[in-house]
């Protein structure tokens, strides 16, 4: 509808200007021009009212949003510093541009079609796109007007970081913007003068000696090409800071080179453009300067003046003596004396590289420690009691298994989605436990077809509903998750736990927007046949208790089927931009946002997120650019978790809580925006107990660390001790660990602690040689612990437990057997867990293994494998791995695996036996087959076939909770039914099956 007026408006101020055309060989040629004038002005109004009328509906409805969140005062600092720098941007280069565009027509209007009147327009669009360019620098401008002193320089030029971080970034945006208008300048001083001179619609071949001929255009053209060298004399200036980030030496940082050569030679460069800038400056000023500058003589028509061959000596010298300081000389250098004695000369520009990157991620002294312990191979029972709580709470769920059962077993509705699985702690029952949470929120995809109109879309289907949450550690006996909260509504299985509020207006995947308190009710959730309705009881969105602001709504989102809607009264209320992220984005633009948002379940009841957000930047002075994995972080070489968001899931509430005061970037902008951030100390204790260190943060670190690690120099150049990521199989592959969150309890303290963890090996090899930790409790908080082991101690990594799981011939023939036809097999992650007892550390590695059935993805646990440095074992339930471990169950031979049952089945070794001839004969029969070998083939299949009814005739029933794992007679027989359910249709002996053909 909205289009469509504004089509009708343009084509009302369209229409004159074509009335107007139509009578062009009818009509004087003054009446004509006055008329085209103004015709043309009239549809210029048409369009610049069209924009107006669009600006005021946005702004205005932008306003209402931000009031909704209470953050006016943010939201009219924007604004208003937009429009004054597009106010200075556009005042500025409008009279700069005007004045010389008019004159330089002025200049030539006695000799050809004056071109007074295309000054102005020209100057009007031209000073519109340098207005918009001088908006687009807000930020830049508010860091650099609210920017606070660095006690932090430095170590070449002694310039505080703030100076960087703030006036060397807004100092080189000016400079591009000053030389991109006097090029638009010189170039429409030109073309004017080049129109001025044409005759007849064609230009002179003698157009460009005419202009230079002409001494007051010559004059006003060496002028601005005076200040064009003037404001390259500053660009040079600050090219010498900018060497901070020079990425031409060993390192990223200025080097010996920089510093050496590189500087002297900015500062030659300097003093010539300041030099020529203002001889040139001069000269447009002066007649005689400008003879001496350009060497003039008279032309052969002895109309004007024209420069001498010889007036090029001077700036063909300049430009040369600009290419040797600049290119030829450093180059020389670099190659001839620096790369022969590189180590030497480098070093100390080495150290500030070192030094300067560990500040600017957050790997210095002040943020992270290095802690090295004694290294224990054997877990025993002591070192087991000593950590019960931590093993009590080793995460067993993998979350993409988990998030497979979730949408099995808890999305209840096709329409409801678990985006992902969130890890996190809480008390339950007076313990320390970490949990795992999902939302369920609403796909309105999924909706029937019949759900598919604007009125349920919008007004009917409003908002997911509750959440799942579960221990990381417990399962119920047939290896699904042990839920303490799930179904819909929310039912609290146990912890005590109370969801007050399930409904959640605000999430990851809520990307449309909604009407609330109409005269329709809202689907809260399904209750059997039925469905239960409610409405909206808080405070989030716009209230559309007036006219205009439903109109400007109906402009925004849905035009007539909202203005001429009946459903709507005056306590109706719009709610939009309602995924957390972009919301956050919205208010904080100028944050970089973490991938992973997750929910908080408060002791209230309600729902709330909590979001990582980060200020960055690229101008941190000597630092390494990262060049990691996450593509969001790309170029900057400065990075701090500085704010929190918490955003509510009901109201879309958000509070930002300033994390770190001494993050120079947040004091700037807190400084800009007053009313924007909370102070951390003011966040309710209910979510302080649920911060958590960002994974995001945490990798950029990590993936810094490999190579900063090495603080000796020479070490450092030489690469000596880069290290890697571990990796783990993962599934049906390899990939690199990723951080996780585990539990420990750290020697120095008596309790547990969330910690966000990474392990590393060596460059090439796959043993552990450190860990690191970042700490998400109270009081320690953000702070990073780098745990190395001993030098000369080889502790193995992920991969060589991986390793020993596969070499294993009970678990790889299990594994192998449950790969058969009907499932798959889930290889968990592989956790690498630190355990500390009596001042030494010992590591143990936890790996679930899953069962699901090709036919439904619900995965369930069947083995729980644990290793330490001298062996891998498994068992359905850690404790009886752990048991196992510890030598519990030592002596005791180690049965082929199943899944496990109410009864079991001890294989003893005569039927162990034939179970793996069994898989060796299916081996070969496949091998056969695939090979063409169908003669081969049916002999195996026979030997087969008698092996499994061996099988079945020998398994010996034991009682139900004995201690031995192995297969139960229902799991023995539905393995061999299985293999003989995939080869039971095959031929054999010549016959040569289908399938393979």
């Amino acid at each position: 509808m909205f289009t469509v007026l504004g089509l009708v408006l343009l084509a009302a101020g369209l229409l004159p200007l074509l009335r107007t055309l139509n009578k062009l060989g009818s009509m004087d040629q003054k009446v004509l021009t006055k008329r085209l004038i103004r015709d043309g002005l009239f549809f210029l109004g048409a369009i610049v009212l069209l924009i107006l009328i669009n600006v005021f509906f946005f702004v205005f409805s932008e306003h209402l949003w931000f009031s909704g969140i209470e953050q006016e005062s943010r939201f009219w600092t924007e604004i208003f510093t937009k429009l004054a720098l597009f106010v200075i941007g556009f005042v500025l280069s409008f009279g700069f541009l005007f004045w010389n565009l008019k004159a330089a027509s002025g200049k030539v209007e006695s000799e050809g079609q004056t071109r007074g009147l295309v000054a102005f327009p020209v100057s009007i669009v031209l000073a519109a796109i340098m207005g918009v360019w001088a908006l687009g620098m807000w930020e830049e401008a508010l860091l650099f007007l609210n920017q606070s002193a660095s006690q932090i320089t430095d170590p070449i030029f002694d310039k505080p970081v703030n100076f960087y971080l703030f006036s060397l970034s807004l100092y080189e945006e000016v400079v591009s913007w000053l030389i991109f208008l006097l090029v638009l300048t010189v170039g429409g001083v030109i073309l004017t003068a080049s129109l001025g001179y044409t005759r007849g619609g064609e230009f002179s071949s003698s157009t460009g000696d005419r202009i230079l001929a002409s001494g007051s255009l010559r004059r006003q053209i060496l002028g601005l090409v005076g200040l064009f060298l003037l404001v390259l004399s500053w660009n040079a200036y600050l090219s010498v800071f900018e060497l901070m980030y020079s990425e031409a030496g060993v390192v990223t940082g200025a080097g010996w080179n920089d510093v050496t050569v590189r500087t002297p030679a900015y500062y030659v460069s300097l003093a010539i453009y300041i030099a020529a800038g203002a001889s040139l400056l001069l000269s447009g000023f002066n007649k005689r300067i400008e003879q001496k500058v350009l060497m003039l003589r008279k032309n052969e028509s002895g109309e004007g003046t024209t420069p001498t061959g010889k007036s090029l000596i001077a700036p063909v010298g300049v430009i040369v003596v600009l290419i040797v300081a600049n290119g030829v000389i450093p180059t020389a250098f670099q190659s001839l004396y620096v790369a022969p004695n590189e180590i030497t000369l480098e070093s100390p520009y080495i150290r500030h590289n070192i030094d300067y990157t560990r500040q600017g991620f957050g790997l210095d002294e002040e943020h992270l420690t290095d802690e090295q312990y004694p290294v224990g191979r054997d877990i025993t029972s002591d070192v087991v009691n000593e950590s019960e709580e931590m093993l009590d709470n080793v995460r067993l769920w993998d979350p993409g298994a988990l998030l497979n059962t979730l949408q099995q077993q808890q999305e209840i509705r096709l329409y409801y989605e678990f985006e992902d699985v969130d890890i996190d702690r809480y008390m339950v029952d007076g313990e320390y436990r970490q949990m795992m949470l999902s939302i369920r929120e609403l796909d309105k995809d999924e909706l029937p077809s019949e759900s598919q109109t604007w009125v349920s879309q919008h007004l009917k289907y409003t908002h997911g509903y509750g959440l799942v949450m579960l221990p990381v550690h417990e399962f119920v006996e047939q290896g699904g998750p042990k839920f303490m909260i799930q179904n819909i509504p929310p039912e609290v299985v146990s912890g005590g736990f109370d969801v007050s509020r399930p409904e959640i207006y605000y999430g990851e995947r809520t990307n449309d927007h909604v009407y609330t308190n109409t005269s329709e009710q809202e689907f809260d959730y399904p209750s059997g046949d039925e469905n239960v309705y409610s409405d909206y009881d808080g405070e989030g969105g716009v209230v559309l208790d007036n006219p205009l602001k439903r109109f400007t709504y109906a402009w925004k989102f849905d035009g007539h089927r909202q203005l001429f809607s009946g459903y709507f009264d005056n306590d109706s209320r719009i709610l939009f931009d309602r995924n957390i992220v972009d919301r956050a984005k919205k208010v904080a633009p100028f944050l970089t946002f973490d991938r992973d948002p997750y929910p908080v379940l408060t002791d209230e009841g309600r729902i709330k997120y909590i979001i990582d957000a980060y200020t960055t930047s690229t101008n941190y002075p000597y630092s390494e650019r990262y060049a990691g994995s996450l593509g969001r972080f790309g170029g900057a070489n400065y990075i701090r978790n500085s704010v929190k968001v918490v955003v509510d899931a009901y109201d879309g509430s958000m509070d930002f809580y300033a994390m770190d005061s001494d993050d120079i970037i947040l004091s700037a902008y807190d400084s800009a925006f007053p009313e924007l951030f909370t102070p951390f100390e003011e966040m309710p204790p209910y979510l302080k107990r649920h911060i958590r260190y960002p994974v995001d943060f945490f990798t950029v670190q990590a993936e810094m660390y490999r190579t900063y690690n090495m603080e000796d120099v020479a070490s450092f150049y030489q690469r000596e001790d880069v290290w890697e990521f571990a990796t783990e199989r993962y599934r049906a592959g390899f990939q690199s660990v990723r951080p996780y969150y585990i539990m420990v309890e750290y020697p120095e303290s008596d309790r547990l602690e969330f910690v966000l963890m990474m392990p590393f090996t060596p460059k090439n090899k796959n043993v552990i040689n450190a860990w690191m930790a970042g700490r998400s409790d109270m009081p320690n908080y953000g702070q990073l612990t780098a745990f190395t082991m001993p030098k000369g101690v080889e502790v193995l990594g992920p991969r060589q437990i991986e390793a020993r799981i596969d070499q294993d011939n009970e678990m790889s023939q299990t594994l192998s057997l449950w790969s058969q036809r009907g499932s798959d097999v889930i290889r968990g992650n592989l956790l690498s867990i630190p355990l500390f007892e009596s001042g030494s550390m010992y590591m143990l590695f936890a790996e679930p293994i899953f069962l699901q059935a090709e036919s439904a993805e619900l995965p369930e646990l069947r083995r729980v494998a644990l290793a330490d440095q001298d062996q891998v074992v498994w068992d359905p339930t850690f404790d009886g791995a752990m048991r196992k471990l510890v030598g519990e169950a030592a002596g005791e031979e180690m049965p082929v695996q199943a899944v496990p049952g109410e009864a079991g089945t001890m294989l003893d070794p005569e039927t162990r036996e034939l179970v793996e001839d069994a898989v060796n004969a299916f081996d070969t029969y496949k091998s056969d087959v695939s090979d063409g070998n169908f003669g081969s083939a049916g002999e195996a299949l026979d030997e087969l076939n008698s092996l499994l009814e061996d099988i079945t005739n020998t398994v010996e029933e034991i009682p139900a909770g004995a201690e031995a794992s192995g297969l139960d007679q229902d799991s023995a027989g539905a393995d061999a039914s299985d293999i003989e359910e995939s080869i039971g249709d095959e031929p054999t002996g010549e016959e040569q099956p289908a399938e393979t053909e």
